[in-house]
């Protein structure tokens, strides 16, 4: 099954595009901004209408840039399209957007009553993850951003908000496309909680040196965005020696009250090990033994990061979510790595799916 996804160079998009590629068996294809010049629409069976505009100098703007595209989608497809609507729950507000978005769903649904196949319009809440624009329409990427960067947040309106994780949202696609049950998994939870959380996510992991509690799904999510916005030259965490007569200790990992799981393995020289990533996963590595190469590169980029570590020299360098990553032994002997994971392995639902750096 082919399945097309307009504004695969989004926030949502690109979650929805890097998932589906690696836990379906479906063709999926990501449409040129200009979709409906894009050949490739008319032999999708199904389309996630995902482009679209959230915030523009002039509403109006807004307002018709949406139902254009509206428009030129359902112009686009081939008859017997099904299509999923990545709508809002401001379409029933009295905003230009929301007056947008509703307009939009109508004109769809019109097609494929007429022409189409399935019409799935979901109505999706404040969405969060890694990777979404900071200062745009996210006050939880704005906080992340500045808090990575070393800069106060700060709480203008307390409100009461509903939030879904970004991958969530795209568990929801998957289940309109294998004809499942569509049901949102909110949190309900004030900006102030959020910032207050997310300011003891910094203090606990930058001031401290600990990996916060990630026993709820919720907090594995918010840390999980939080860390995706560290610069990535500096990711890597110096750790404090202690030696005596005896020998050296080293702390590798303090974590509050979170599940976990902790490994070691061994590299002969010259080899690689990793080629993969996690959508979900929290995971830190340290080289205790010998010398080696760490590369990390995001999903969807071209360019790899570079980190030099040593058994000589102890640092602790976590993953992110959606890079994929390696480890090379670049020394003269075998080389040891432990290796912290926030969740028990599960050989049926591993989160790890290979792609070369």
């Amino acid at each position: 099954m082919k399945i097309g996804i307009t504004g695969g160079n989004g926030f949502i998009g690109y979650h929805t595009y890097n998932n589906l590629k690696y836990t379906t068996k479906h063709k999926i294809i990501k449409l040129n901004k200009d979709f409906s010049s894009d050949k490739r629409i008319k032999k999708c069976d199904w389309v996630i209408h995902l482009a679209g505009m959230n915030r523009s100098n002039g509403q109006d703007n807004l307002y018709i840039e949406n139902i254009e595209l509206a428009n030129k989608l359902v112009e686009s497809v081939s008859k017997d399209t099904n299509i999923i609507f990545a709508s809002s729950t401001q379409a029933d507000s009295e905003s230009l957007y929301g007056k947008a978005k509703l307009e939009c769903e109508q004109i769809i649904q019109l097609w494929c009553q007429q022409y189409g196949g399935e019409f799935h319009n979901l109505r999706i809440p404040n969405v969060f993850g890694p990777f979404c624009k900071p200062n745009y329409n996210s006050f939880i990427a704005t906080f992340c951003h500045n808090l990575c960067n070393g800069k106060d947040i700060k709480v203008t309106n307390d409100d009461t908000v509903n939030l879904v994780y970004v991958n969530d949202v795209v568990e929801q696609f998957k289940n309109c496309v294998e004809d499942e049950k569509i049901s949102f998994e909110t949190t309900e939870i004030g900006v102030g909680d959020v910032s207050e959380l997310l300011t003891y996510f910094n203090n606990c992991y930058f001031d401290d040196g600990r990996v916060p509690d990630l026993n709820s799904d919720f907090n594995r999510n918010l840390f999980n965005t939080f860390i995706s916005y560290i610069p990535n030259d500096k990711r890597l965490i110096k750790t404090e020696l202690h030696s005596d007569d005896r020998g050296s200790l080293t702390e590798l990992a303090k974590v509050d009250s979170s599940e976990g799981q902790v490994f070691f393995s061994t590299t002969n020289e010259g080899y690689v090990r990793g080629e993969h990533f996690h959508m979900r996963k929290f995971e830190r590595f340290c080289v205790v033994d010998g010398e080696a190469t760490i590369r990390i590169r995001k999903m969807g980029s071209k360019k790899p990061y570079e980190y030099k570590v040593s058994g000589d020299d102890i640092k602790v360098i976590d993953m992110p979510l959606l890079y994929t990553h390696n480890i090379e032994n670049t020394g003269k002997k075998k080389l040891t790595t432990v290796f912290w994971i926030n969740e028990i392995f599960n050989k049926q639902d591993a989160d790890t799916y290979g792609e070369k750096v």
